[in-house]
């Protein structure tokens, strides 16, 4: 019986080493360029597994009483801390929201407006969301124009949100009937938009210049690559996850990878692109928001953030996931602010509208 637990904690010791290279490494794997290296693009995907694996390995190490080896996992939590909270953030909602010189902006991937129309009868609850969310900026992605009927036309939009007396539309691509691309509604004027150039088929980033209280505010909203993957590349992953077959994962892996590489590259030049443009600005406040199409440990967001603060990590609680189909448990949509902002109760709204989840905050600028 002794031996048998000798060798069963020699085995999980090892195991643990393993499982905490692993988190380290993907704790730092958002400093890597994906052009140089999509090995640990792929860690960081795996960040969360790693920290909960390491969270029960010093669990069990713990409850056991072999206090030699939890500060295996507690060295690893103090190593990789700041990734960890950026990850998982635990802050209670503030009931002392500030009323002055505060914001609330909502970023949100809609899917083409859910693909319905609106009427009195069956209103479109996309639009009627954004219509009664109280925001005071939206930023829109996949946002799209109906130029006949069947869906939401132009006019539609800007009668059903006519809250918003400043809009800014950004064309991207032209499917059918529907114009799509990124969108900001804005009840403060919008001085200047332009779109930022890089290379993308059918993904863009759009900047604007805001007036608040005679401050300038420089927002970027984003719709950075994503992973173009197919109907049947989802199905695959949602079957292995359900049935975690090693026959699956062979298709899974085969169909996935060379998808996900190419993406994971082109939107670390994009994300590069869009930080240096930031960056050249002088303006008084900075928000870059929207679909980032990449976790909390990303190059793109790592990219991005820069010198500015992750508003969920900052204010939000738990992980935020924001995709909400195929078990693509990520918190892919983002909104990051300069440092004299402070954000308040950012929050992924569960509204199953769209294949993402609303994203909001209050940003005191200070």
């Amino acid at each position: 019986m002794k031996l048998l637990r000798i060798l069963l904690h020699s085995f999980l010791l090892t195991a643990h080493v393993l499982v905490v290279i692993l988190f380290l490494l993907a704790a730092l794997s958002d400093k890597i360029s994906p052009e140089t290296s999509t090995f640990f693009a792929y860690l960081g995907l795996g960040f969360p597994v790693f920290c909960v694996l390491n969270f029960l390995f010093t669990l069990y190490w713990l409850f056991t009483q072999e206090w030699r080896f939890i500060w295996i996992g507690l060295l690893a939590f103090t190593l990789g801390w700041k990734q960890v909270q950026l990850y998982f953030p635990l802050h209670s909602p503030s009931d002392n929201v500030p009323k002055e010189n505060t914001i609330k902006l909502l970023t949100y991937n809609i899917m083409s407006f859910g693909y319905k129309g609106h009427t009195a009868k069956n209103p479109n609850p996309v639009i009627q969301y954004i219509a009664e969310s109280g925001a005071d900026i939206v930023c829109l992605q996949e946002y799209a124009e109906d130029v006949r009927r069947e869906y939401l036309t132009k006019p539609q939009i800007y009668k059903i949100l006519k809250m918003y007396p400043y809009r800014s539309v950004v064309y991207l691509t032209r499917t059918g009937r529907l114009r799509n691309g990124i969108a900001v509604f804005s009840k403060y004027p919008i001085r200047k938009s332009q779109r930022i150039d890089y290379e993308s088929e059918s993904n863009g980033s759009a900047l604007h210049q805001i007036q608040i209280n005679g401050k300038t505010l420089t927002l970027i909203n984003n719709h950075l690559e994503s992973f173009k993957l197919t109907t049947e590349d989802r199905s695959r992953y949602s079957a292995f996850l359900s049935g975690m077959d090693s026959e699956k994962l062979g298709d899974l892996r085969s169909s996935l990878q060379q998808k996900l590489g190419t993406a994971f590259k082109i939107r670390a030049a994009q994300a590069r692109v869009v930080a240096e443009t930031a960056d050249s600005l002088k303006t008084d406040y900075t928000v870059i928001c929207g679909d980032f199409n990449d976790t909390p440990i990303s190059y793109a967001h790592h990219t991005l953030q820069h010198n500015l603060v992750d508003a969920f990590a900052e204010s939000g609680r738990g992980m935020g996931v924001s995709y909400n189909e195929n078990y693509f448990w990520f918190r892919i949509d983002h909104i990051l602010h300069s440092p004299n902002m402070k954000a308040y109760n950012c929050t992924v709204d569960k509204v199953k509208y769209s294949d993402h989840y609303p994203m909001w905050c209050y940003l005191e600028m200070e």
